[in-house]
């Protein structure tokens, strides 16, 4: 049942009802508080700081095939205009992008673009505005009487009908002339459709004659949309310059020295080798002929020249020749063979199944040495390629040219003195002086005197360095560094001590000569005192002007290493009495150290553990 409608509201009707519900609300009444934000409140608004970042639209790719114009482009008033003539036309999509492989690469695709767009823009121009002719006024209407006078009747204008004009056809022809496209445009009025007369003339009006694709020619006038469209319709012919000639190894330039480790980790220094063996008329290497470049032709018939390959140059030394057709580079005899510089030689190998003492006599070969047994003191073997010792070498003098291999090391009771322009390879050194312009390998070296301009490696079998003095142009890596009798060790890096020592050996050289002579001037006057004195006085000035040539080099190598990084010194254990010297910094052990690294930090000598 309805609830009774009183008297008031008969009265005023729905009017009082919204008075009584505007005292009510707490928005319009100010006494009200108002009211706390709950749970089922608005959120507040953010600041525009507080808002999370709105993520850029990720940019369209680009297509480097494709020439993008506006809308409001001449060649799209143009196709406007043929559209409201002739139907439905597709839109203007010039892009160069053809099957696989392109014509152009996406670099030279945008430098045709930027050219392409001048070329349309004009023949765009040119072609609309022979189709749009301005508009003609439309003759005067008669006069007509009105109340008020003469007055002229309304003047409309009519369009005149579009002209009779065929399809054209625009050529574009790429910068490196090895591609012609074509551009057509549709009739106009009751002109003529896209031909092949047409595509053929405009090509003869561009120059285009070579490499035309009459298929693709052809093919135009049949298609449904030929309009607004590039056509590849001819091209070119690259040129295809000459290959090169090379050269094919089948020696490997560089040796790997690879040291033959046993589980023990011991080093078996007879194992290793350095030389290449080589018998006489064996290939070294290939030498491929080179081939002759195929000249090109452009889209306008020109020629573009190439070049031939060159030959190349057979790395031929010392003991090798090149074979009759000159296709290969082969042996003239036995040796090892070796690169060096820039030119494969063989190099006689000497072989020697004894001893080096007084049944053969000192040794001093242009070539390899192998030497079965023992150098026994005071003889020599000098060679100007690698030298292996299978046996232990005594107080004596041993220098190599390349490398060398001691196979049971050196006793060299404090005379012997062992020197390789390359690596050397020793199973232990003892009492002997050491010179190695690159590395040194060994499993123990106690009391010596080490030079070596690259690094000294101890790590194989015992890795001991006890006692003497290892200078280390870049690094010294050892197990033990020392001993617990606290024998004085000196490790030295830095520097080119190889270069450094020679011109110490120059200078006291020198220094004792000119004693000598200081002496001899003193004795008395005899017929070979005259001819002794010249020679002393010549041989001065020979080791003055070879330590005058040796410090200018010296000078030039130690600018080269100014930017190359502090020496290190790496060890296992280094027993008290280890001295590591670093230019004018040193560092002495007074403890027992281990698995440290010693090197250069702010101008001191310090450990890294």
């Amino acid at each position: 049942m309805a609830a009774p409608i009183s008297f008031l509201s008969k009265l005023f009707g729905s009017k009082l009802f919204k008075i009584r519900r505007r005292k009510k609300s707490p928005e319009k009444n100010p006494s009200n508080p108002r009211p706390r934000p709950g749970h089922g409140d608005r959120p507040l608004k953010l600041a525009e700081e507080q808002r999370p970042a709105k993520e850029a639209p990720k940019p369209e790719p680009v297509d480097p095939y494709l020439l993008s114009l506006p809308v409001d482009h001449v060649i799209f008033e143009l196709w406007r205009v043929c559209r409201d003539q002739g139907g439905w036309l597709p839109r203007p999509e010039l892009s160069f992008k053809t099957a696989e492989p392109q014509v152009f690469d996406p670099k030279t695709s945008m430098t045709e673009l930027t050219k392409l767009l001048m070329a349309v823009s004009s023949s765009a121009a040119s072609r609309l505005s022979a189709m749009t002719p301005p508009v003609l006024p439309a003759p005067a209407a008669p006069m007509a009487d009105t109340e008020q006078g003469m007055t002229e009747g309304p003047q409309d204008q009519e369009p005149p009908p579009p002209p009779d004009l065929d399809a054209q056809a625009m050529v574009f022809v790429a910068g490196d002339k090895l591609s012609a496209w074509l551009l057509a445009y549709p009739p106009s009025g009751n002109g003529e459709g896209v031909t092949k007369g047409i595509i053929m003339n405009a090509l003869g009006a561009a120059g285009v004659a070579f490499g035309v694709d009459m298929e693709v020619v052809e093919g135009i006038p049949a298609m449904e949309a030929p309009y607004f469209r590039m056509h590849l319709v001819a091209r070119g012919k690259a040129a295809v310059p000459g290959k090169d000639g090379a050269v094919i190894d089948l020696y490997p330039r560089e040796t790997r020295k690879e040291l033959p480790v046993d589980d023990m980790n011991r080093v078996d220094f007879t194992a290793m080798g350095t030389t290449q063996n080589v018998e006489k008329g064996a290939a070294i290497c290939h030498i491929s002929p080179p081939t002759p470049g195929v000249a090109g032709r452009t889209v306008t018939d020109k020629e573009l020249p190439t070049r031939d390959g060159i030959p190349a140059v057979a790395p031929m030394g010392r003991n090798t020749a090149l074979n009759e057709d000159g296709t290969s580079l082969i042996a003239t005899r036995d040796g090892g063979l070796e690169f060096s510089g820039r030119a494969f030689q063989v190099n006689p190998l000497l072989e020697i199944a004894g001893n080096v003492d007084y049944s053969s006599g000192s040794v001093n070969f242009l070539g390899d040495v192998h030497i079965a047994g023992d150098v026994c003191s005071g003889f020599t073997v000098r060679a100007m390629g690698n030298i292996k010792v299978d046996g232990v070498v005594e107080s004596s003098t041993i220098e190599a040219g390349g490398d060398l291999i001691l196979a049971k090391g050196v006793q060299g009771n404090n005379q012997a003195v062992i020197r390789a322009h390359r690596d050397i390879f020793a199973k232990y050194l003892e009492n002997c002086i050491v010179h190695a312009k690159e590395n040194l390998h060994s499993e123990c070296i106690i009391s010596c005197e080490v030079y070596s301009d690259a690094g000294v490696y101890v790590q194989s079998g015992r890795g001991a360095i006890i006692g003497g003095r290892v200078w280390a142009g870049r690094e010294v890596d050892a197990n033990i560094v020392g001993s617990k009798t606290e024998v004085r060790t000196t490790v030295v890096l830095g520097g080119l001590p190889c270069e450094s020592y020679e011109k110490d050996l120059l200078t006291q050289e020198i220094e004792e000569m000119e004693k000598r002579l200081e002496e001899t001037e003193r004795q008395p006057s005899s017929p070979t005192k005259l001819s002794r004195m010249s020679k002393m006085r010549m041989q001065i000035s020979v080791n003055r002007l070879k330590l005058n040539q040796h410090q200018k080099s010296l000078d030039e190598l130690q600018d080269g290493l100014e930017h190359r990084p502090a020496g290190r010194l790496t060890f296992r254990v280094a027993h008290p009495g280890t001295l590591v010297e670093i230019g004018s910094s040193q560092l002495k052990l007074e403890n027992e150290t281990r698995h440290s690294i010693a090197t250069l930090i702010d101008g001191e000598v310090k450990l890294i553990t």
